[in-house]
């Protein structure tokens, strides 16, 4: 195994897309490969020299699911990269991220993450630069951002999100990849590293690793994914114990959507 491969799943979102693929060409360090799993039926159009190797899969929907965590494992195991970058497509990469992944790498093992910029509706331009989204961009307030240069350890494994997370493929295989269980939206990231944590991998937050979020019309608490959340939070319940998601899980209940009672193990949809 040599080599960083960055990893992203893309169902609609091609305009998104097309910005995260314009991020890795101006990258100072290329991706030695890009996996790309599509899970639905449209063109993915590629730029020249997104990566040193591109490659594009299929994962279809079962049963109208969108099949997350079966579509991550897909994308590492497509590849024989050394170093893997799991990037959400909503993501722009900064200059240097793929850079300061592959160097904090060879350096610790662990999940590293960077901080994550949330973009401005309106903002991504064509023709856009860097200092054009940091300027319309703000740091997400509950996640770390070191200053530049630093790696800096801190194991809040709820917060090793799949938006922008590295991590090397032997580790990755430690942990047993993403339970294929979660199906649909939500619960599957935070399995992931849960049991990351369990593998006593622990969790880097490098200054240099940047993205910078796309905004997009979202709902919060998000509705059309309630029966995924509420699937997918009992199989994490049983699994460790605790229910991931309470914000959203206390909200559907505020709302007299479901019936959750954490303390007695009850959940489920009205």
């Amino acid at each position: 195994m040599t080599g960083l491969a960055v990893v992203t799943i893309v169902a609609g979102r091609r305009g998104h897309l097309t910005h995260l693929l314009e991020g890795l060409q101006h990258q100072t360090r290329p991706a030695d490969e890009l996996v790309i799993v599509r899970m639905d039926d449209e063109t993915v159009t590629l730029p020249s020299r997104p990566a040193r190797r591109v490659t594009v899969v299929d994962l279809p929907p079962e049963n109208g699911h969108l099949r997350l965590a079966a579509a991550r494992n897909l994308g590492v195991r497509t590849s024989d990269a050394q170093h893997v970058v799991l990037l959400d497509v909503d993501c722009i990469p900064g200059r240097r991220l793929v850079e300061t992944y592959a160097d904090a790498l060879e350096r610790v093992d662990g999940l590293v993450t960077g901080p994550l910029r949330y973009l401005a509706e309106g903002a991504v331009r064509s023709g856009w630069s860097e200092p054009h989204l940091r300027r319309h961009s703000e740091q997400h307030p509950a996640r770390p951002a070191p200053e530049p240069g630093r790696l800096v350890r801190d194991d809040r494994h709820e917060l090793a999100w799949t938006t922008s997370l590295a991590l090397r493929r032997d580790s990755f295989d430690r942990i047993g990849g993403f339970d294929e269980r979660f199906s649909g939206y939500g619960g599957e990231d935070t399995d992931f590293a849960v049991r990351a944590e369990q593998a006593g991998l622990g969790v880097w937050w490098s200054g240099d690793a940047v993205a910078y979020h796309q905004h997009h019309a979202s709902q919060s608490p998000p509705l059309p994914h309630l029966n995924d959340i509420v699937r997918n939070a009992g199989l994490f319940a049983e699994l460790h114990g605790w229910y991931p998601m309470r914000g959203w899980l206390e909200e559907f209940r505020r709302r007299g959507l479901i019936d959750f009672d954490p303390d007695a193990g009850l959940l489920r949809v009205r």
